[in-house]
């Protein structure tokens, strides 16, 4: 009867350690394949998140200096049909924050040359 006992205790190690490497193995997959150029698991059984990744990068925007007042005229490019699309005139840069609006930072010698070298 202890023999018995004993090598069930064993096949369910066996199977418990079985499963535990099946789920490593497929976490692992899940985790690394986009970085090794692999199709994720989730994306085979569930399909895509989102819109296609070519959806995503099909639209381009291109700003032109219009004047020197800083305003650019923005269009929009079609990448699939090569399409043009005149959005108007815009700001060429978003505007900035002013200085009273940026944190104030009480510091020593290395913040000033870091804002001297435009850290954000």
């Amino acid at each position: 009867m202890t023999r018995t006992h004993h090598a069930r205790h064993g096949i369910a190690a066996l199977v418990a350690y079985a499963v535990g490497l099946v789920v490593v193995a497929l976490a692992g997959w899940e985790v690394g394949a986009r970085q090794l150029g692999y199709v994720p698991l989730t994306t085979r059984v569930f399909g895509p998140s989102g819109p296609p990744e070519a959806e995503v990068r099909r639209w381009g925007r291109m700003l032109v200096k219009a004047d020197y007042l800083g305003n650019c005229r923005e269009y929009t490019v079609d990448n699939r049909t090569q399409q043009v699309i005149d959005k108007g005139i815009v700001p060429c840069e978003p505007p900035k924050e002013t200085e009273s609006a940026k944190p104030k930072t009480t510091g020593g010698k290395f913040d000033s040359f870091r804002d001297a070298f435009g850290k954000k």
